[in-house]
């Protein structure tokens, strides 16, 4: 009886275990899935699938794609980790649509389902998988009018409304409210998200936009906002402190759990804050860095943590920087990989948790790294071996003409995660 309880409270303690992924060092999970569009649109866009076992004949070959029947959809983010049920959800955000990928065989990638529009709800654009299987989404705007605030939405995985909550908050600008990305935090019944406009595209301007879609300035924001996980209830809006003379507060980008149980939010205007207090009355931020970026034009897009390191992609080097996150009070560099000019716009970076590598990609460029994360010192290093066969340059380059689904043309490319080999149906 008491092995039983025992089995049962190891079990309730799995279900609401935080989502900090352990990394791996094992045998390096062997595919990498690339959320491609087609260059000029005349084709649909499509995920690729790349052999990404290192030390096989077609390491970096592109091995399979799927095009997903639709064109100029902007392909955008996927998941930040590869789903347990291999059913991967990728947004198309120039389309205002999400598609559903059947990944479970690797070489043969299926299209499950796609949804646009949930509820009262348009433009979704982040996702956070839950214990369950379902997943938490960010939608920018109602579907009235294409006007913010947005909501935060749970879907089961085939893509279905389980509930939803608007970002609405009184005596704050509906401007401000753009739901971005998200985080779910189990183990305190918490949900983290951002606040920054994507910027909708021309068919699907907001009415109370003046002028044109060219001449639109996109707002500056300032918010993270604190959910309840179990009902969704919005708990708290919070905002980040601006810096003296800086405005590396603007523009929140991409929360995170640290190790430690922490949580950190990058801003696209290159600041890194530190929210406590989530389970509380009064949640609070404060500033712990400040990324080269800062005071450039240039954005610090997605961040991803590897063990006890922020790894944070900073287009102004272009490239990486890895921080020793082991006081979340007191982050410091450790390292940072620089990249040639052609890698410019570093945007996306994804971990393989079987390994030490990362992916990275540019925003809405041709090309795809693979880097390596030394898990005790935290320096980077390019992989030289992943590459198109014959080239001389690392990386694999979309900018080709033929595709596994026909000679399609040149692509670029945006969201990327590796995946593991084929799975139970």
């Amino acid at each position: 009886m008491r092995s039983d309880l025992l089995i049962l409270l190891i079990i309730l303690l799995l279900s609401v275990a935080s989502p900090v992924f352990a990394q791996g060092s094992g045998t390096p999970s062997p595919y990498l899935y690339v959320w491609a569009g087609d260059s000029d649109e005349k084709d649909p866009d499509f995920l690729a699938v790349i052999d990404a076992r290192p030390g096989a004949p077609s390491y970096g070959e592109i091995i399979a794609t799927l095009p997903v029947g639709a064109r100029g959809t902007s392909p955008h983010h996927t998941e930040y980790e590869f789903p347990a049920n291999s059913l991967l959800f990728a947004n198309g955000w120039g389309a205002g649509q999400t598609f559903i990928i059947d990944l479970r065989d690797p070489r043969k990638p299926k299209l499950a389902s796609q949804f646009k529009n949930i509820a009262e709800y348009a433009f979704p654009h982040s996702f956070a998988r839950l214990t369950n299987g379902n997943v938490l989404a960010t939608f920018q705007v109602k579907t009235a009018g294409y006007e913010p605030p947005g909501a935060l939405v749970e879907l089961d995985p085939r893509g279905n409304l389980v509930k939803a909550s608007s970002a609405d908050v009184a005596g704050i600008e509906k401007k401000q409210l753009w739901p971005y990305s998200v985080l779910a935090l189990p183990k305190i019944d918490r949900v983290v998200t951002t606040s920054t406009e994507m910027g909708l595209p021309k068919w699907a301007l907001p009415t109370t936009h003046a002028g044109s879609h060219d001449s639109h300035t996109l707002a500056d924001t300032q918010y993270v906002q604190i959910w309840r996980l179990s009902d969704l209830r919005l708990l708290a809006t919070v905002p980040l402190p601006a810096s003296v003379g800086g405005k590396s507060n603007l523009n929140p980008a991409e929360p995170r759990l640290l190790p430690d149980g922490s949580v950190y939010v990058s801003t696209f205007n290159c600041g890194l804050f530190r929210l406590s207090g989530l389970q509380g009355s009064e949640p609070k931020a404060e500033s712990v860095y400040t990324f080269p970026g800062a005071g450039t034009k240039l954005e610090c897009a997605v961040p991803v943590v590897v063990g006890s390191y922020w790894i944070q992609t900073d287009p102004s080097l272009p490239g990486l920087i890895a921080l020793d996150i082991s006081d979340p009070a007191k982050p410091r560099e450790v390292s940072r990989l620089v990249l040639e000019e052609p890698f410019k716009k570093t945007h996306w970076v994804a971990a393989d948790r079987n390994s030490n590598r990362l992916v990275v990609t540019g925003n809405n460029l041709s090309w795809v790294l693979i880097a390596n994360i030394d898990g005790k010192t935290g320096k980077l290093a390019l992989d030289q071996k992943f590459k198109v066969k014959g080239s001389d340059r690392p990386g694999i380059d979309f900018g080709q003409v033929r595709w596994p689904h026909g000679e399609t043309g040149a692509a670029w490319v945006h969201g990327a995660l590796f995946g593991p080999g084929p799975t139970k149906r």
